[in-house]
């Protein structure tokens, strides 16, 4: 198992909804993936700002409905730690 600390903002329109932040993270684990040569995502910890204007349980659903897509994240885990401010970080990735 590898364990990436990776603390990256992820980007963000003000048009854009939970299910595309979602569907942006996902994206940036398949890169990592490839970048890893892992072939499962199991954990995924991500820092929302309460500032952000992000709906936890939304992004959670999004997330949650879109990793069964891909057999590389069909089993992750998403833990979102609430912090001050505006952003949506990918702060830690477990893979294999």
């Amino acid at each position: 198992m590898k364990r990436i600390a990776r603390s990256k903002k992820l980007s963000r329109s003000h048009k854009m909804h939970e299910l595309s932040l979602a569907q942006g993270l996902l994206n940036q684990l398949e890169e990592l993936a490839r970048e890893h040569k892992a072939t499962t995502i199991l954990v995924v910890r991500v820092d929302i700002g309460d500032q952000s204007g992000i709906v936890t349980d939304s992004f959670c659903f999004g997330f949650n409905a879109l990793k069964k897509e891909q057999q590389l994240t069909e089993n992750a885990l998403l833990s979102i730690t609430p912090t001050k401010g505006s952003e949506l970080i990918l702060a830690q990735v477990e893979m294999e």
